[in-house]
This record gives C-alpha cells, sequence and structure tokens, in this order.
C-alpha cells in the first residue's frame, strides 16, 4: 500500500511544483508540507480538499489505496486495486514495466502450453 505521503510526492513532481510551491498555494510552510510527504503528520481535512483543487484530482483518488507491484523472477502480482479510473498511476513506469512483465511471463506460459498440446495431439494421433 502507498502510504499518503509518497502519493502527495508523486502528485507533486508530476505537476513539477516544488514543495515550497504547494506550501504556499496552500498558505504553509514548506516544512509543514514537507511532513506531510514524509507521512511525519497528517492534512486536515480542508487541506485535503484543497489538494486534490491543487492537483486535479478527487479526493477518492488521493485517499483510496492503489496498486502496489511486487516484481520478482518475471512475477507480478498487484495488491490493494483501489480506483482503476485513476490515470495518474496508470502513467506509472513502475506500472507498466509489471504490466509488461506480466505479459512476458504469460507468453511464455502460453508457449509451454502449445507445445505441451502438441505432444499430447502428436501421442494421440500414434
Amino acid at each position: 500500500m502507498t502510504s499518503l505521503g509518497t502519493k502527495l510526492a508523486r502528485l507533486r513532481q508530476k505537476k513539477g511544483y516544488s514543495q515550497k510551491e504547494v506550501a504556499d498555494l496552500l498558505h504553509i510552510s514548506q516544512p509543514a508540507y514537507h511532513k506531510w510527504e514524509t507521512d511525519a503528520t497528517k492534512p486536515g481535512a480542508e487541506s485535503v480538499t484543497r489538494l486534490c483543487e491543487i492537483y486535479e484530482i478527487e479526493i477518492s483518488d488521493l485517499m483510496e489505496d492503489i496498486p502496489t507491484f511486487n516484481i520478482t523472477n518475471n512475477d507480478c502480482t498487484i495488491q490493494n486495486i483501489g480506483n482503476p479510473n485513476s490515470n495518474f498511476y496508470a502513467e506509472s513506469p513502475d506500472l507498466i514495466k509489471g504490466v509488461l512483465k506480466n505479459q512476458e511471463a504469460i507468453t511464455s506460459l502460453l508457449n509451454v502450453q502449445n507445445q505441451l498440446i502438441e505432444a499430447l495431439i502428436d501421442r494421440l494421433k500414434a
């Protein structure tokens, strides 16, 4: 599961803002905003609403769980699916790499399955 702080950092970076720029838009100090991104503290409801306006997202996109990928030896597992309509995470390089690795693993399994089926058909013909 991705923390709120990590989500805030990713959203800020995607928009090309510095922490100071976002803090100024929120009328708070940069160190206060930094604490949100490092999960030392959490923003209040009013700040969450304002953050969603700044980042042009829905509150549910910020507060719901998001996809988490564990990729090991061509094995890709997806946990905490979250909001399938969120386009922020659909553009994630980690997501794209995970999907590609998963597709490679599926292709490999299908090739092995096809070989086994062909071998079975050959045995049945004999």
